[in-house]
This record gives structure tokens, C-alpha cells and sequence, in this order.
């Protein structure tokens, strides 16, 4: 049976895709601006004062945009999910096609940038403990993120009520 829609209650459920777009950039890319800081922090005189704050306020960036996206897309873009109409349906598949050409994207330019500095530039790239704990932070945190992002990008604005 094919899920009705429901009027929208929260002003989560009513973001405009503008918002919607925004939020979803910064929840992206909060944990890993978070690491890049805190990177060029290490190489700089910055004193702590400065650097917790801003390191809490990308890690923020990203967990409190995971729980609006969360609670605008709810179920939606589960792949398993057998409540959707044929609208939702159509829209969480164009998230999920969205979210691989995200996720190809980046390993591809990733692999990119490795073989110019390795192969092009002749450096060494180390792959020390700290950057391999930053990396799997931000794969096991980010990449579950795709999916639900890619669909509150693309999911159009509701209708007014008149």
C-alpha cells in the first residue's frame, strides 16, 4: 500500500531546496574541513583558544545537518523500503544514481591527485595513522550521508497551502 502524503508539521519538513541544498553542503564537508583545520592548525601558531571552537563548529556543521536530513528525508531513501509512492520512488532512485556519480567522482579524483604527486611530481605519500583515522572517520561517517543528502537536494519545494 503506497504511503499518502502527510501534511508537513515541522519546519524541518518545510525547508525550501535552497535551505535543504545548503545544509546539505555543510553537513558534507564539516568533518572533513574539520581535519584539514585542524592539519594546518598543527603547522601554525594558532593557540587552543581558537582551534576548538572552530573544530567543534565544523564537526557541528556536519552532525547537526546529518539529523535535519535525517528527519527531512526519514525513510525515503532506503532502497528497501516498500511504502513509497511512485513520485518518492522516481526521486530516491535519481538520489541514489546522484549519489554514485558523487562518490565515483571522488575516488576518481582522489586516484587522480595520487598518481600526479606519485607519478608526475615524484613525492612519496605517506599514509600515516592519523591521516587513515581521518580518512575512516569521514568514509563510515560521510558516505551513509550520500544517499540522504543527494535526496534533499533534488527533491522539489511542497506545494503552498492556500
Amino acid at each position: 500500500m503506497p504511503m499518502t502524503t502527510h501534511p508537513r508539521s515541522s519546519r524541518i519538513d518545510r525547508l525550501s531546496q535552497r535551505a535543504r541544498r545548503i545544509v546539505a553542503v555543510a553537513t558534507l564537508t564539516g568533518l572533513p574541513a574539520m581535519f584539514a583545520w585542524s592539519s594546518f592548525w598543527l603547522g601554525t601558531s594558532v593557540p587552543n583558544l581558537i582551534w576548538g571552537p572552530v573544530s567543534f563548529l565544523l564537526i557541528g556543521m556536519t552532525a547537526v545537518g546529518a539529523i535535519v536530513l535525517y528527519r527531512f528525508v526519514r525513510d525515503r531513501a532506503n532502497l528497501g523500503s516498500t511504502s513509497l509512492d511512485e513520485r518518492q520512488r522516481q526521486l530516491r532512485d535519481r538520489a541514489w544514481v546522484l549519489s554514485y556519480g558523487i562518490l565515483s567522482t571522488v575516488v576518481v579524483a582522489l586516484v587522480g591527485v595520487l598518481a600526479i604527486l606519485v607519478l608526475g611530481m615524484e613525492r612519496v605519500v605517506t599514509l600515516d595513522p592519523n591521516l587513515m583515522s581521518a580518512v575512516a572517520l569521514c568514509t563510515g561517517t560521510l558516505i551513509p550521508l550520500v544517499p540522504i543528502a543527494a535526496l534533499a537536494w533534488i527533491e522539489p519545494d511542497q506545494p503552498e497551502d492556500d
